[in-house]
């Protein structure tokens, strides 16, 4: 998406999503705004927030993408992850590890959390890859402490959903995500290791790891 919305096509967008519902007051009812705000955005006086967005999309049932460029976005690896780009920021939708559906071999979840917002510029230069290859995810449960406390934040690279080198990776088992520390070993399996001491290592065979991210940012509290 380009660093504005654009107010032309974007009023468009919000006549279509209006036609859902019974008048301009009931949507602002739904996404908790004033009918003010919203006779601005169709007016092209103002234009939504980030926030709103995700609300206006959530109350229409379209994506976050659509409203906000007019084109649905590329599916990544099969993803329907939700991040936005707007005035240099990366907006990521953040989920935790048990939103119903994010296990699936098709990442699929309406279940965002929150959104955090990060200068496009840094995510690229600092980071090395395209925002819209990031999934932001909230860590669970101690089986990584201390390196990830529970309700830390993680950044997972989607581009790549294999293997690269022995590091840190968000894998899939049966129906559920996992983070865990993943290397190599010299028969060709892999040892799937908790920084926890408490739990204990398994080995995988290679056709038996399903990856689908790998880990490349956490914060937390100190």
């Amino acid at each position: 998406m380009g660093d504005t919305l654009d107010s032309q096509t974007l009023q468009a967008r919000l006549d279509q999503i209006l036609r859902k519902f019974a008048s301009v007051a009931q949507l602002a009812r739904v996404i908790g705004v004033s009918d003010n705000a919203i006779y601005k955005w169709l007016s092209g006086r103002g234009q939504p927030s980030v926030a709103n967005l995700v609300a206006l999309a959530n109350a229409a049932k379209v994506s976050v993408e659509w409203l906000a460029t007019g084109h649905e976005a590329v599916a990544l690896k099969r993803s329907s992850v939700q991040n936005v780009e707007l005035n240099g920021f990366a907006y990521f939708g953040g989920y935790n590890l048990k939103s119903p559906g994010l296990g699936r071999e098709v990442l699929r979840s309406e279940q965002i959390v929150d959104y955090l917002a990060f200068k496009k510029e840094w995510v690229e230069s600092r980071l090395n890859v395209e925002p819209r290859s990031l999934l932001l995810i909230e860590a669970i449960g101690d089986s990584m402490a201390p390196t990830l406390e529970d309700s830390d934040l993680l950044l997972v690279d989607l581009s790549e959903p294999r293997f690269r080198h022995d590091g840190m990776y968000v894998v899939r088992r049966d129906d559920e995500l996992a983070v865990k520390r993943i290397q190599r070993r010299p028969d060709g399996a892999f040892n799937i290791i908790s920084d926890n001491p408490a739990y204990q290592p398994s080995v995988v065979s290679g056709d038996s790891l399903h990856i689908i991210g790998r880990v490349i940012w956490a914060a937390g509290r100190l």
